[in-house]
């Protein structure tokens, strides 16, 4: 499922479960202190390993593409990575005065790392929206929800050495590559511009507008093609909050990104060994874009993003991952990975992951349905299980599933104290 179509379902459920008539929350995730989410010696890695090569592609590679008249507007610009950490948001990067383009290292950090495990996800075919699951748990429930410090790859179960593997080494370079150029390239155009962080909203997203433009314009003649974007605007939208971010992220935004895109196709594909491929891949970029600008606006997708990052858990996101290659899967019913499908009675129908933990005649569990994670708690009878859920905080019932002749299970579910009614649930053992 791609991270758009992760959106439209999003959705499509909440209107199906008529959350609007819940009472009205603000959809801006709290403000929480981010300093020390790395330890100090990961910071120092960065340092070493990951600054010099900014460093060049910012000198060597986008300063010298700059005009004439950028270039004598842009005579100070540099990049600066002195800044280890900033307090109110993992995810900041900005221009500031005497011409720098600032990245704080922690910032730089967690894009890597998002970056890396969306590009294992994908080799490994699976759902790369639980990188947005983990980013919205951040967000709402700040740098070590469950009193667990939750450090991305740790929490996605992605190797440490990830990109000693080519393929996904080369998937990790693309995304992670063109996301920090794009980011430089942007400040930068916040520089040029003279933009101020004092304005009014409908300034600031003028402001942004701007600097997109010129940040793709400029990755045109580099002839770096922005293919990562379309994921950082996704890892950063569940910390934006109207009125209190400085890089406003808005529909309008990145449907304009998605035309500017379009509009210098050509250049991004015409040095490329392969123009009409590459032409291709950028449009499946810009459409990616485009309908992801339709939803960033929706406060029905807002709420799923707060409601996905207060009912996930650092110990949910261990208990829905799929066995690793070569794991034996229990041969009892009720116990093991299985897949398929969560229904509601409105006809809404979503994939599901599902995980169940047996001992004696106890079954702890969770399934992931694309709106976070349900914990089951329940007692085998026979080729029955009749078990409890609980989504967040709010919402919760009870539910019985059957186990088949193959292990296939087959069931109902329904809210507070009733086994059915809300839907059906069917899965087959992976």
């Amino acid at each position: 499922m791609t991270a758009a179509r992760f959106l439209g379902v999003l959705a499509s459920l909440l209107l199906s479960m008529a959350i609007g008539t819940a009472s009205a929350q603000s959809p801006c995730s709290p403000l929480f202190d981010w300093r020390g989410f790395y330890p100090p010696e990961v910071l120092d890695r960065v340092a070493q390993r990951s600054a010099p090569g900014l460093r060049d592609n910012f000198d060597e590679v986008l300063l010298p593409r700059l005009t004439d008249r950028e270039r004598s507007v842009l005579r100070d610009a540099r990049l600066d990575l002195s800044q280890r950490e900033y307090k109110d948001h993992p995810l900041n990067f900005y221009a500031a005065r005497g011409g720098l383009v600032v990245l704080p290292l922690s910032s730089v950090r967690l894009v890597s790392d998002l970056s890396l495990a969306l590009a294992w996800l994908n080799r490994h075919g699976l759902p790369e929206k639980r990188v947005f699951d983990y980013a919205a748990m951040l967000a709402y429930r700040g740098p070590t929800p469950d009193g667990v410090q939750a450090l991305p790859l740790s929490v996605l179960g992605v190797p440490q050495d990830a990109d000693s593997d080519p393929a996904i080494d080369s998937l990790y370079q693309k995304i992670v590559g063109s996301i920090l150029v794009f980011v430089m390239a942007h400040e930068t155009g916040h520089l040029f511009y003279n933009h101020r962080a004092d304005v009014d909203a409908a300034q600031s997203r003028l402001q942004e507008s701007e600097a997109d433009a010129f940040a793709i314009d400029l990755m045109a003649r580099i002839g770096a093609a922005p293919v990562g974007i379309s994921f950082y605007f996704l890892m950063a939208a569940p910390f934006e909050c109207p009125g209190r971010s400085t890089h406003p992220l808005s529909g309008e935004r990145v449907a304009r990104v998605a035309r500017a895109i379009v509009d210098n196709a050509a250049v991004f594909a015409r040095d490329k060994p392969d123009p009409a491929r590459e032409r291709q891949l950028i449009g499946a970029v810009a459409g990616k874009l485009q309908e992801v600008s339709a939803l960033v606006d929706d406060p029905d997708v807002r709420e799923a993003m707060r409601r996905v990052g207060q009912s996930s858990s650092v110990a949910s996101f261990a208990a829905s991952a799929s066995p690793a290659p070569g794991q034996a899967v229990a041969q009892q019913a009720f116990d093991g990975s299985y897949s398929g499908k969560w229904a509601d009675a409105k006809g809404t129908v979503l994939e599901i992951g599902m995980v169940l933990k047996r001992e004696g005649q106890i079954v702890r569990g969770t399934y992931d349905f694309g709106l976070g994670t349900v914990e089951l708690d329940g007692t085998v009878d026979g080729d029955h299980l009749n078990y409890a859920w609980r989504w967040g905080s709010e919402y919760f019932g009870r539910g019985r599933l059957v186990s088949g002749a193959g292990g296939e299970l087959e069931g109902t579910w329904g809210y507070t104290r009733s086994i059915e009614g809300g839907g059906t649930l069917t899965a087959t053992p992976r």
